[in-house]
C-alpha cells in the first residue's frame, strides 16, 4: 500500500496540522531482578530471562514461547548496545465493539453510541514502558550507537532527548521497574521514534480503539477483561495503591497477558480526545479508527491510575489531557517534554504486525512530531 494512512492507521477523521500547531504553541510477571552489566553505575534492572530466549545484543525480538503472533504470545527485545529488555504480547486483528452499553450505571457520554470496529494485529507492551527502557532514551551516555540493522549506527549526539525537567516528574515513585510517568505525549512519541531507529522496527504508541480492544482482550470487558470485583487482583487504584505507583506486573495480568492496562499508571495513546468521535466517526472509516490531533490540547489518556476509583478503571474509559498537568512550570515557554504534575500518566507502545516502509515511517513522523 501507497497511502501513509492505510499503511499506518488507515481511517483519519480530520486533515491533521499537527506540524504547524506544535511549532505555534510552544507548548503479575517474574519479579526477579539482574544488574545492567553495560552500566555497572546505573541502577537498571531487567527482567531474569533465558539467554537463548533474548537473543545477542542488538537482536531485533525474540519469539520466547512460540506460536508466532497468535493471541498473547510473548517477543522480548533487548535494546541495541544495553542489557535492558522489554516484552511485547502478539494481539491479532479483529473486530469488537468499542464502547459502553448506553444503560450501564458506569459510563460517560464520551464512551456512547458503542461501535463495531476493525483492528489490523499488532504488538503491544506487556507492561507499560519502564524507567530501565526511559532512561536509556533520555540520557545519552547511557545510549551507544549501536543499532538492530546491519551497517548502521545511531548518532547519539543527534538523538532528540529530553530536556532536564523542572523538578521529578514522577514526585519521588520512580524507580526500577517502576512506570515511567510525568512526560508528555511529545516525550512518548519521541521515546517511540527513538527506539524505532535503535531496533529496526516501527513502534508508536496505540490507537485508543487498539488500546481498548486490548484491553477487552476478547471479552466485553470492564476491568481488564475481568470482572469489577476482581480489580483488586488486576488493578492498582485509589482502594489498594496507598496513593502511590509500584512495579509493573505485580498484578494479575488479562486473558493476553497484559499486566497494568487498568490502574497504576494511565496511559497515553495517540489520539486527539474528542468527547464527540464516536458520534462522528462514519462507519466507513471504522477500521483502524484514529482521531488525528490538529492541535496540541487535548490528547486522549486510557486505563486510569493508582489514584483513581474503581468506577473509573474501565477499558471503555476515556480521559482527556489537561493544561493543568504543568500549571507548576515556571519556564517560559513551559517544556515539550515534561508536565509537573501528572505523575500518573505513562504509556507504552505498540508495534503493527503490518510495518511501514521508510518513507511512510518518516512521513508519520513528520505528522506527529512536526519534524
Amino acid at each position: 500500500m501507497n497511502d501513509l494512512r492505510a499503511m499506518i492507521l488507515p481511517v483519519t477523521v480530520v486533515v491533521a496540522l499537527w506540524a504547524s500547531s506544535c511549532r505555534s504553541s510552544q507548548q503479575a510477571g517474574d519479579p526477579d531482578l539482574l544488574a545492567n552489566a553495560a552500566h555497572a553505575d546505573v541502577p537498571y534492572a531487567v527482567k531474569s530471562i533465558a539467554a537463548d530466549s533474548v537473543g545477542d545484543v542488538g537482536s531485533p525480538g525474540q519469539d520466547v514461547a512460540g506460536g508466532g503472533n497468535s493471541a498473547g504470545n510473548i517477543r522480548t527485545y533487548r535494546i541495541p548496545g544495553s542489557s535492558v529488555t522489554f516484552d511485547m504480547v502478539a494481539v491479532p486483528g479483529g473486530q469488537f465493539t468499542m464502547g459502553t452499553p448506553a444503560d450501564a450505571i458506569e459510563r460517560e457520554d464520551d464512551e456512547l453510541p458503542r461501535m463495531e470496529v476493525m483492528v489490523d494485529g499488532f504488538l503491544i507492551g506487556r507492561y507499560e514502558v519502564t524507567y530501565d527502557e526511559y532512561l536509556v532514551f533520555q540520557y545519552a551516555n547511557r545510549d551507544s550507537d549501536s543499532t538492530a540493522v546491519e551497517g548502521r549506527r545511531l548518532d547519539v549526539d543527534a538523538v532528540a532527548r529530553p530536556s532536564p525537567p523542572y523538578e521529578d516528574p514522577a514526585h519521588g515513585m520512580g524507580g526500577n521497574r517502576y512506570p515511567a510517568v510525568g512526560m508528555t505525549q511529545w516525550g512518548a512519541l519521541h521515546f517511540s521514534k527513538w527506539l524505532s531507529e535503535k531496533t529496526g522496527e516501527f513502534f508508536r504508541l496505540p490507537t485508543e480503539a487498539e488500546w481498548e480492544y486490548a484491553c477487552k482482550a476478547g471479552t466485553a470487558g470492564t476491568s481488564s477483561g475481568n470482572a469489577t470485583s476482581r480489580l483488586d487482583t488486576t488493578a492498582w487504584f485509589d482502594k489498594n495503591s496507598d496513593y502511590r505507583l509500584h512495579q509493573v506486573g505485580r498484578k494479575r495480568a488479562n486473558a493476553w497477558g497484559l499486566h497494568d492496562l487498568l490502574g497504576n499508571a494511565a496511559e497515553w495513546t495517540l489520539d486527539q480526545y474528542n468527547g464527540k468521535f464516536y458520534t462522528e466517526l462514519k462507519s466507513s472509516d471504522r477500521h483502524n479508527p484514529w482521531r488525528v490531533p490538529d492541535r496540541l490540547h487535548p490528547r486522549t489518556v486510557r486505563g486510569g491510575a493508582y489514584d483513581d476509583g474503581a468506577s473509573e478503571l474501565r477499558c471503555s474509559s476515556r480521559f482527556e489531557s489537561s493544561l493543568n498537568w504543568k500549571r507548576r512550570d515556571p519556564q517560559i515557554p513551559k517544556s515539550f517534554w515534561w508536565n509537573t504534575d501528572s505523575p500518573f500518566v505513562g504509556f507504552r507502545l505498540v508495534r503493527p504486525l503490518d510495518q511501514p516502509d521508510a518513507e511512510e515511517q518518516e512521513a508519520f513522523w513528520q505528522l506527529v512530531l512536526g519534524e
